[in-house]
């Protein structure tokens, strides 16, 4: 390598992760000014072209091991956290568990799991205010409850992303320094919803879904390998 080639190799070491870090930090000084979920796609949306070439499927499928999702729903001011979902992959014996902390779907705020004992697969439930050995801890084969089993899998995050539509085929992706973004529309409960997903590489990081028209309000998905 010649000495103008190893210049260019140094600077280029140097200013694309410079680059990737300002796209980052500008993103995260965009939320901390106000702006909502439906401003950042409009930006992407509006500022670069869509990419044909974009492959959304490492970020609709998760191949980690040991993982946390936590959702939150907010607006341009504030946001809460209504569920956790961990899920633990190591081992012969796969456990996931999500923890709700309001009534969602009519399942009442507690720990559920799905586990596996003596090669039989489990839900559990109890409430928060108890713990798995106290009053008011529940048990059951996975067949007898296959709601509650459905139920726990659709917070893990290939559940979120299947339930949004992500994998429906009409998702436009924008790359721009490695992060990219994907965009599609989704009709989940009879209501119309814009959702996006962002991340860097082929990692997710982020899914964001709201109602076109809504003041703000939104609700979100954080993923934690």
């Amino acid at each position: 390598m010649n000495e103008k080639r190893k210049i260019i190799f140094k600077e280029a070491l140097f200013t694309v992760p410079f680059l990737l870090i300002a796209a980052l930090a500008t993103l995260v000084v965009m939320f901390l000014s106000g702006r909502t979920p439906q401003d950042i796609e409009r930006l992407v949306v509006s500022n670069f072209k869509s990419d044909s070439s974009a492959d959304i499927a490492p970020f609709v499928k998760t191949d980690a091991k040991d993982y946390t999702v936590r959702y939150y729903y907010g607006d341009n001011t504030s946001s809460e956290l209504y569920a956790e979902f961990s899920y633990e992959g190591k081992g012969d014996d796969p456990k996931s568990v999500l923890t709700l902390y309001e009534s969602r779907d009519g399942f009442d705020p507690g720990v559920y799991s799905v586990m596996w004992f003596m090669s039989e697969q489990y839900v559990t439930y109890w409430p928060l205010n108890s713990s798995a050995d106290g009053e008011g801890f529940e048990k059951y084969l996975a067949n007898e409850v296959p709601l509650m089993f459905k139920f726990v899998n659709s917070y893990s995050w290939d559940g979120a992303m299947q339930t949004s539509g992500a994998e429906d085929g009409g998702a436009k992706g924008y790359a721009c320094l490695g992060l990219k973004l994907f965009v599609w529309d989704h009709t989940e409960k009879e209501i119309m919803r814009n959702n996006f997903v962002w991340g860097v590489g082929g990692n997710p990081l982020e899914y964001y879904s709201y109602i076109p028209g809504s003041q703000g309000e939104y609700k979100k998905a954080v993923l934690k390998k």
